[in-house]
Order: C-alpha cells, then sequence, then structure tokens
C-alpha cells in the first residue's frame, strides 16, 4: 500500500490555476472557461499572461490570445499572438507575427515555437533568428536546450558576426561558451580568410578553430588544406595534419607534406614529413624535397619584398632538364640565387657537377649561372669509356636555354677531354694543368678550352684513357644517385665524398663575375 501511494504521488499532475482574469464564463456543458481581460494563469512557477483565453479544465490545457507572454522565472520569457499550453505534458505552442523567446544570453525569433518546459528544450521548424551579443544567427530548423544553453540547428544555417559569417548544413552552438560545432557542409568567410569544412568546431570569442572532413583555408592568396586543421584568425595561423597541401596563387608554388603551419601575418610556412615543394618554370615544374621546409616573406630597405626558401636535411630536386642533391638548400627571390651546402651535386643533361657548395642563379625561371666553390668538379659522359673532366678551386659556368655553355675556372685548374680531327675521329685523351681555364661547350661537350695562362698539358694515345690516369684526383661518379622522375626524390641513398688534397687558400670572393 506504501508502495502505491508514492507512485501516485510522483505521477501527480498540478492543475493550471487562474490568476486573474477581468472576466469570466464558465460553460459547465462544454467543461470550459472563456476569460477576457487581463487574464493571468500560473503553472509549476510560471506565469502565463494574455488578453483573452479559454481554459479547459478536465484536460488541464489552455488556448490564449493576443499579447500572449510567459514567464519562467528569471530565465525564459516568451511572447506571441496565440498560446497552446498542456499542464499535463507541459509543452507550450506559440504562433504569431513574430514569437519572441529570451533569456540571459540570447534572443530568438519565429512564427512558431514549441517550448517543452519538463526538458527545457524550444524547438522550431519554420525559420528563426537567434542573436546572441554580437552573433546573429538563423536557419529553417532549431532546437534551444535553455538549461544547457546550447543551440542545433538544421537546413541552411547562417551565423553573421562583424568579422566572419558562417553557413553551415547542421550546426550546434553553445551561448554560454559561444563555440559553434560543424556537423555538415560549412563555410567560415571573413574580410581575408574563406574556410571549408564538413566537421569541427569555432570558438567566437577566441577566434580559433578546429577543421576537420575535406576542410581548407584560403587566406588571400593561400591555399591551406589537410585531414585536420587548426586556425587562429587574429595571427592567421594555420596547422594542418595529415595530407597537407600548401599553393600560393600568385607566386605560383605548392608544398605537400605531412605536418604543416602557416602564419598569414608573416606570411611563413613551416611543413615536414615528407615535405616536396613544386614551383611552375615555363612548360617544366622544379620538385624539391627534404626532411624540413620553411619558407617566409622578407622586407628590407635594400631588397624591398623578398620569400626566402630554406630546405634542411635530405634534400633532393628534380625537374625534366635539372636535377639536384645536397644536405640543406636555400632561395632567395631578391636575387634568384639557389644555395646548396654539404656534398651538393647537380645533373644536367649528360654532366655532373659537385662541389663544397654550389650556387645555382635563375632568371626568367631559368638557370641562368653557376658558382661552385671549392673542390669544383665537372663530369661529362663522351661515351661509356670516355669522361671529360674539368677541376678547379672555384667555377663560374654560363647558361643558355637552360644548357651549361661556358665555365671559367678559377684557381688550380685541371681538365680532361678527348679532341677529335675533322672527320670526328678522336685523337686522344688531353690532360692539361692550368691556373685558369675558359671551357666552351656544346650539346654539353667540350667545344673549346681556352688556357688563360701558360698550361702544362700532355696528349695520351686514346687507348691509355682508362684506369687511374683517365681520372683527376677528386673524380667520383655519382649518376647512380641521380633522381630520374619526381617520386625518385622521396628516396634517399648515402652520399658519396671523394677524397680530396686541400688545396692552399685562396680568396673565393674572386669568383665574384664572369671574366
Amino acid at each position: 500500500m506504501a508502495f502505491s501511494l508514492i507512485a501516485e504521488a510522483q505521477s501527480k499532475v498540478n492543475q493550471i490555476s487562474i490568476k486573474n482574469a477581468e472576466t469570466g464564463i464558465y460553460q459547465k456543458k462544454l467543461g470550459r472557461n472563456r476569460l477576457l481581460g487581463d487574464v493571468i494563469f500560473e503553472h509549476d512557477g510560471a506565469l502565463m499572461y494574455c488578453d483573452s483565453a479559454w481554459l479547459f479544465s478536465k484536460e488541464n490545457r489552455i488556448r490564449a490570445f493576443q499579447n500572449v507572454r510567459i514567464n519562467q522565472g528569471d530565465s525564459i520569457r516568451l511572447w506571441g499572438d496565440y498560446l497552446d499550453y498542456s499542464g499535463n505534458t507541459r509543452i507550450a505552442h506559440v504562433a504569431g507575427e513574430e514569437v519572441r523567446l529570451e533569456d540571459n544570453k540570447m534572443k530568438l525569433s519565429t512564427t512558431q515555437l514549441d517550448f517543452n518546459r519538463s526538458t527545457n528544450l524550444a524547438y522550431y521548424n519554420n525559420f528563426g533568428t537567434i542573436t546572441n551579443e554580437d552573433n546573429v544567427l538563423t536557419s529553417i530548423k532549431g532546437y534551444y536546450n535553455s538549461k544547457s544553453k546550447v543551440f542545433n540547428f538544421k537546413d541552411s544555417v547562417v551565423l553573421v558576426n562583424p568579422d566572419y559569417v558562417i553557413e553551415s548544413d547542421t550546426l550546434t552552438y553553445s551561448s554560454a561558451s559561444r563555440i559553434t560545432y560543424f556537423l555538415g557542409p560549412t563555410t567560415i568567410t571573413s574580410d581575408s580568410s574563406f574556410i571549408y569544412c564538413e566537421n569541427g568546431r569555432y570558438n567566437t570569442i577566441t577566434n580559433i578553430a578546429q577543421f576537420e572532413k575535406n576542410a581548407y583555408i584560403y587566406n588571400q592568396n593561400k591555399y591551406l588544406t589537410g585531414d585536420s586543421l587548426y586556425y587562429e584568425k587574429a595571427t592567421e595561423f594555420g596547422e594542418a595534419f595529415g595530407a597537407v597541401l600548401l599553393h600560393d596563387t600568385i607566386e605560383h608554388y605548392t608544398i605537400v607534406g605531412g605536418y604543416g603551419q602557416y602564419t598569414g601575418a608573416t606570411d611563413s610556412t613551416f611543413v615536414t614529413l615528407d615535405p616536396i615543394y613544386s614551383v611552375k618554370q615555363e612548360s617544366d615544374t622544379l620538385h624539391i624535397h627534404g626532411d624540413t621546409l620553411f619558407s617566409v616573406k622578407l622586407h628590407d630597405s635594400i631588397h624591398g619584398s623578398y620569400r626566402l626558401l630554406k630546405i634542411y636535411r635530405k634534400v633532393k630536386f628534380f625537374k625534366n632538364d635539372l636535377q639536384g642533391k645536397c644536405d640543406s638548400l636555400s632561395y632567395a627571390s631578391h636575387d634568384s640565387l639557389v644555395k646548396m651546402f654539404y656534398s651538393p651535386v647537380i645533373w644536367n643533361d649528360s654532366s655532373q657537377v659537385t662541389g663544397d657548395t654550389i650556387y645555382l642563379g635563375m632568371r626568367n625561371k631559368k638557370i641562368d649561372s653557376l658558382k661552385v666553390y671549392t673542390n669544383a668538379f665537372i663530369l661529362s659522359l663522351e661515351d661509356d669509356d670516355k669522361k671529360n673532366q674539368i677541376k678547379g678551386r672555384n667555377m663560374f659556368g654560363k647558361f643558355n636555354d637552360n644548357k651549361l655553355r661556358r665555365v671559367y675556372v678559377n684557381g688550380n685548374g685541371q681538365t680532361i677531354y678527348f679532341p677529335k680531327d675533322e672527320e670526328g675521329s678522336y685523337i686522344g685523351m688531353n690532360k692539361a694543368e692550368c691556373s685558369n681555364i675558359l671551357i666552351k661547350l656544346q650539346k654539353n661537350k667540350v667545344e673549346a678550352i681556352t688556357f688563360l695562362t701558360k698550361p702544362n698539358a700532355t696528349l695520351y694515345p686514346v687507348n691509355q684513357s682508362k684506369g687511374e690516369i683517365g681520372k683527376l684526383e677528386g673524380y667520383l661518379s655519382r649518376f647512380s644517385e641521380r633522381p630520374q622522375t619526381k617520386a625518385d626524390i622521396l628516396t634517399w641513398e648515402p652520399v658519396q665524398v671523394a677524397e680530396v688534397k686541400e688545396d692552399s687558400e685562396e680568396d673565393t670572393e674572386a669568383l665574384t663575375e664572369e671574366p
């Protein structure tokens, strides 16, 4: 018996009570009250106001008309032209030209609204507008939990802020934390950026976001995408994880990798986990790979604005007519100079160039010049048995149409080449030493050699060109390390180093211009 009394008390429903009315008419046969003038009802702590109403006592229900208002303590205030409220279900249906729901955090405006007082859930399905401080949000369907201060929106969702506009298919918004969650195709548009994702969240106070699923950021001329993106609007800082791609639509370069960072305020990029830097050069594309890549836009009074690119550790690059390898590389756009450090090597057609440091000068997106500092060595394949060689302390080379045409050797010059007679037959192997040498090439073959000081030369028979006599000191073929395709730059072979004797000191600054 005691248990049944407790269950009955728990299931007891409180009746709607009349607090005020100027006129009341009771229709006993129909079981209803007609109330007119300054009507006030009370139910479970909520006050309901209107100009006129019907009270259905048996159904514990009211229908109210004109100047409808519901006050639920200090937390919820609801206005409309018509109210249908059930005291049994505690659900209020409000309609009118403008239905308004307010609490201390937001204002909701629509034409029809249902509010469940038991679950604190308000919902509409015929377009609504939410105002929360600087944010104005509209959608076809919406749900609001007045206790948790969380909105759920569906269908044509638009959030307008003075700094950006968010458009989404499905969106959850907390008016307490002011964090927005995206659960469908979403765009965020501002003056400086455009963002797309299909899953993520955005803190409208800190302007910090996390985006996933087909996410990308388009910041002015930069396009950044990845499996997952983190973004801070204040500094335009973006962090990408997995399948990272950064594309510059003005400078026409693309960077891919496994992890990347981009800061719009400094226009700088950091990428690692197999990064590849690709830049369009006329009808060809240069691809560069290394362990770590860093790019930044700089400015000074001498050069103005220019881009600095640095790639560290195990660097390889490939384009159809030029390949290279070194430990680290840098490029500055103000002088268009590629600097290669630590066991650098470049390959151009059948030629190989090595040295302690190599500089490649670019002009109009083509290779223009070559500087090799210390232990400079050019190896050119004449055929399987014959290899032209040029050696010196430093070298300066000039390109024409991406082909090496002239080489100036500055200091300790040595050459091995195979001259031909008028009929095109080899007459021997010429091995010469001369401090400074000027070499002209055609189709990567030695066409003419000018010794600028008195040379010491010996012509050997062709049959004596094999073996050590046919190799200059420091000779080392690295053609086996040469990348044949773009995919080859992702693999790394041990760097080969030739044994060389230390030359006497000489000012490398002497090699600053072509003689």
